[in-house]
């Protein structure tokens, strides 16, 4: 068996204290860490009046026998609401269904909002030899429609079975936990005993680049403070396992979160599974190893590409608030940081329009809560939604929490690239662009991959931008797209190549053009659904002519009219694209 060693610092830690027996009555068991929950959560309640409610968690034997010698003598319930109750109970069992083993009651006048402790009518006593473990659970009696189980919404494995009147039990540990726990009291309590509460693999592991970090989360559930710990790592199927050495003081019921690399050789494509195990204490053995276990799957791509994270802002000339996020996105893109890494365009919309709105711009305020109430200034990195978020669209309160978004989607690889080419067709009056490139693998999106293309323009003075000063310029403006929506992208294997024109018009000034191109997902009915896999920026210093010339703008022995066929003089011309001498010229 192959070993490697990696040792690593922990992540900042939050509070530091001498390591020792902290001096504690008794303990609490259960998943919620003496958490409890306020928050109304109807789909785990019951909707009838005068019906039983109850929810329970299931602790295995290995976590009832670490607290051999000590008495289970109550449990805490916790509640999110106490309307409507007039009767609660607590108990121990062997089976959801079984017999109560212990159990406890309270009436409607010490009912409360949040925990409720309640002494068993009868201590267990815990002498190690259990085989069965024990369900912990709460009954409440309600007289009108309550909303009153607690409950976090992170999924853990036995902490969530609910009942509700004569119905079955069900197992909703999928969905998030129940905030009850049983109080173990005692002059045995375990000294050594640390719980790994998760682990978290990357969501790709790139073989191309070898490496991984695994970050965990564990939980002191004995009475000694703990400074450091072993942990292994392996990836099921591979004859490998990586060790790390993890230096953190971690007090009584307190949590610390770790993380440590490793490379796995891994040389297929697929989904692949992380094992962690913590194996030693500093202090000693860990009295409960059975809780010391978690894992996480990965899935396994051989590459990836660079990735340019697109930022997209709603403005306009009547927001009096929009120069400021906007000179955060300009503060940003002029670091040397983000100079090849980051692109952004300008939709002249969400606070009213003006005479830079094109038709897309208010097209893309459906992004708003799929067409809820807009504003500006606003923005979308990647058309990407956070957790729980019901919109891309977000307001930066500064430019530091700009950076954090746009680290984080850095963070994150690009399974698609985009290689741009873009030349001027002086004949058509158009920009001819072409976007090709290949993909790492083939759902990139969970949707069709779509490819929209814009042509964007620089440095356009403003005519009366609110809240600006008189040297205020806008940035980033699109001017034309190939289709509001994007066309979906057709792939060969796996690779691509996509064609499209974007009309000219005589005012555009040529060195102010931009093409931007970005792959996404899209579906019609969900606005967080809109991902974008990558995106590509081309300046027109990098664009191709064809049989367009330049001039310079002092040349005045020339016949020169403008696109729309009015005379100009030939002294001084602005900058941009002329009829001189009867053919197209540039005049730089």
């Amino acid at each position: 068996m192959k070993m490697k060693k990696f040792i690593f610092n922990v992540l900042a830690l939050l509070a530091v204290c001498t390591a020792g027996n902290a001096q504690i009555a008794g303990l609490n068991i259960g998943y919620c860490n003496g958490e409890v929950s306020t928050s109304i959560h109807k789909e785990f309640c019951s909707q009838e009046k005068d019906v039983w409610v109850s929810g329970a968690i299931w602790l295995p034997a290995s976590d009832i026998n670490v607290n051999a010698g000590n008495e289970l003598k109550s449990i805490r319930a916790g509640l999110a609401q106490k309307i409507g109750i007039d009767t609660m109970s607590v108990w121990v069992r062997e089976t959801l269904d079984g017999a109560n083993i212990a159990e406890g009651g309270i009436a409607k006048a010490s009912v409360k909002k949040g925990w409720n402790e309640i002494e068993l009518n009868q201590a267990i006593a815990l002498d190690g030899t259990n085989t069965t473990g024990y369900y912990i659970g709460y009954s409440y009696h309600q007289t009108s429609v309550n909303q009153g189980l607690s409950v976090f919404l992170t999924p853990t494995p036995n902490a969530l079975f609910l009942k509700h009147g004569d119905g079955e039990w069900t197992d909703r540990s999928a969905e998030g936990l129940l905030c009850v726990e049983g109080l173990v009291y005692g002059d045995n309590l375990p000294k050594l005993n640390l719980r790994l509460i998760s682990v978290d693999a990357p969501e790709y592991y790139i073989i191309d680049k070898g490496k991984m970090t695994v970050t965990g989360e564990v939980r002191n559930m004995g009475v000694q403070t703990v400074t450091g710990f072993d942990v292994t790592a392996r990836v099921e199927g591979i004859d490998e396992t990586y060790t790390a050495h993890i230096d953190s003081t971690i007090n009584f019921q307190e949590n610390k979160t770790f993380s440590f690399e490793v490379s796995p050789s891994i040389q297929q494509t697929g989904t692949g599974n992380l094992i962690v195990t913590i194996t030693g204490l500093n202090e000693g053995d860990d009295l409960n190893m059975e809780d010391n276990v978690a894992s996480d799957q990965f899935e396994i791509v051989q590459h990836d590409y660079s990735r340019m994270v697109l930022i997209e802002e709603f403005t306009t000339e009547e927001c009096v608030n929009c120069p400021r996020v906007a000179s955060y996105i300009h503060e940003l893109l002029d670091k040397e940081k983000y100079k090849n890494c980051v692109t952004a365009l300008c939709h002249h919309a969400g606070y009213y329009t003006d005479w830079l709105t094109v038709p897309c711009a208010s097209k893309y305020l459906w992004y708003f809560n799929a067409g809820g109430s807009t504003y500006a200034p606003a923005l979308m990195t990647d058309r990407w939604t956070t957790s729980g978020a019901s919109t891309p669209v977000f307001n930066p309160s500064s430019l530091s929490q700009l950076e954090s978004v746009i680290d984080l989607r850095l963070s994150k690889p690009a399974f698609v690239s985009l290689t741009l080419k873009a030349e001027i067709d002086s004949e058509a009056n158009v920009v001819k662009v072409n976007v090709s490139g290949n993909r790492a693998k083939e759902d990139i999106t969970v949707n069709p991959a779509r490819i929209t293309v814009y042509l964007v323009e620089n440095n356009i003075n403003d005519r009366a931008q609110a809240g600006a000063g008189p040297d205020f310029v806008h940035q980033h403006v699109v001017r034309k797209v190939n289709s509001d929506w994007g066309e979906v992208l057709e792939w060969n294997g796996n690779d691509y190549s996509y064609d499209c024109q974007l009309d000219l018009r005589a005012d555009y000034v040529l060195d102010n053009l931009q093409v931007i191109a970005m792959i996404y997902d899209y579906d019609q009915n969900d606005a967080t659904l809109s991902e974008v896999a990558n995106a590509a920026a081309l300046s027109y210093a990098d664009f191709t002519t064809d049989d367009i010339r330049s001039i310079n703008a002092e040349d005045s022995e020339q016949v020169v009219y403008d696109l729309q066929g009015r005379r100009m003089s030939g002294d001084k011309l602005p900058k941009g694209l002329y009829i001189i001498n009867g053919r197209k010229q540039v005049v730089k």
